[in-house]
């Protein structure tokens, strides 16, 4: 039946804002130049010099950096135009990904890594925002899942050609996979200037009067229902993944055996399951709640962790990638997140809920490192599972409301 709705996609887009249109035009670009390095990043710093602790630490500052700015750019976000607030964080991207692509050490990761939180808050958010505003509450998961499914379609061109890039200047090393990173500074460079010049000025939502940061916080966590909650159910999200991701690619390499070529075709296969469930998921999204979505696809990322954890051999970790691709090909949780508020306050809910999930964040990363530089190293996964199962996603059941357009029949 979801096939027979591909014929609509093209009508689906038509209807939307230019500057939806635009934004997917960014997000595929930016996928396939990210997914050129996406595999690679933590075995680069390690080949700059830097052990697990010193990656999850990296990690950690990161996130100590995100938890300073994300209050204050979800404010910037409601408050100014957010096409310009979107074009500063392009431009911190393009700086943050050159660093990586000259790095000596791995002190210049650092360095790139502390920009990153800019690049999320300011152009992802912006981003975010200004798509959630522009799509009506029955639309609102399937355009953004349309925008993942784009995205994927071109990155998924990626993952093989950058492995044959690494094999060709030396392997799984530095100097094999540095050009990647000087390709993905050009690619950015052409692409931000091109999307930048044709997007639409987006000015903020009117607000009644103007107040102090302190009382639009206040004015925020005063309204809707389970908001507390979801800081909680974002935060515990932010330690299953800051604990595990910085060390997934890694882990597949040292502890597994794979190749260059096994982690592009991992990457590849994830993308392609998730472009295949992507769109049938968020249209159940917007008809049968987002909880139920959400839920529907979780136990798919629940095999994942096992089958990686247990996998024999490294073809056994194409299978498990597969499984990634569906427990990650719905936007549900995203799309739940920005309704959970009013449109004029998403920006600074935004900032909120990064704000408290980069200070749990923070130490995510170091323990991880600390668990992958032991000899049970698998913890790094069986830990987050057991986070998400049996805490954050009962929460998540039992305390948030449905929102959307599910909430109303």
């Amino acid at each position: 039946m979801w096939l027979v709705r591909f014929s609509g996609i093209r009508g689906f887009v038509e209807k939307q804002s230019h500057n939806y249109r635009m934004i997917l035009v960014r997000t595929a670009g930016a996928n396939f130049l990210m997914n050129l390095t996406r595999n690679y990043f933590s075995i680069y710093t390690t080949g700059l010099g830097a052990d697990a602790v010193t990656l999850g630490g990296i990690r950690s500052i990161s996130s100590a950096v995100n938890m300073l700015i994300s209050i204050p750019s979800g404010w910037l976000s409601d408050t100014y135009n957010l096409k310009k607030v979107m074009g500063v964080g392009m431009a911190i991207q393009i700086v943050m990904v050159a660093l990586l692509a000259l790095a000596k050490n791995w002190t210049w990761v650092l360095v790139s890594m502390a920009l990153d939180p800019f690049t999320m808050a300011l152009m992802f958010r912006s981003q975010t925002v200004m798509m959630s505003n522009a799509l009506k509450d029955g639309d609102r998961a399937t355009g953004f899942g349309l925008r993942q499914v784009f995205g994927q379609m071109v990155g998924i061109t990626a993952p093989i050609p950058a492995a044959l890039i690494v094999g060709y200047f030396g392997g799984l090393n530095v100097e094999g996979i540095r050009p990647l990173f000087y390709l993905r500074t050009i690619g950015l460079v052409l692409l931000y200037a091109y999307v930048y010049t044709r997007l639409d000025d987006v000015p903020p939502q009117p607000r009644p009067e103007k107040s102090s940061v302190l009382q639009d916080l206040r004015e925020v966590l005063a309204g809707g229902e389970g908001l507390k909650t979801w800081i909680v159910v974002s935060g515990l999200g932010s330690i299953v993944w800051g604990m595990m991701e910085p060390f997934t690619f890694l882990y597949a390499a040292e502890v597994k055996g794979a190749d260059a070529l096994t982690l592009g075709i991992m990457t590849t296969v994830s993308i392609l399951a998730s472009i295949v469930f992507s769109l049938p998921v968020n249209q159940i999204a917007d008809t049968k709640g987002r909880k139920f979505a959400i839920f529907l696809v979780r136990p798919a990322l629940y095999i994942w962790m096992l089958m990686v954890v247990l996998a024999p051999s490294p073809s056994w970790l194409i299978l498990a990638w597969v499984f990634r691709g569906i427990g990650l090909s719905s936007t549900a949780y995203d799309t739940i997140a920005l309704e959970l508020v009013p449109p004029s306050q998403r920006g600074r809910w935004l900032g909120i809920t990064n704000a408290f999930s980069s200070i749990v964040r923070i130490p995510a990363p170091l323990i991880g490192g600390f668990l992958y530089r032991g000899s049970h190293s698998y913890l790094i996964f069986l830990i987050p599972l057991i986070l998400d199962l049996g805490l954050r996603m009962p929460l998540l059941g039992l305390k948030i409301p449905e929102t959307g357009k599910a909430l109303h029949k």
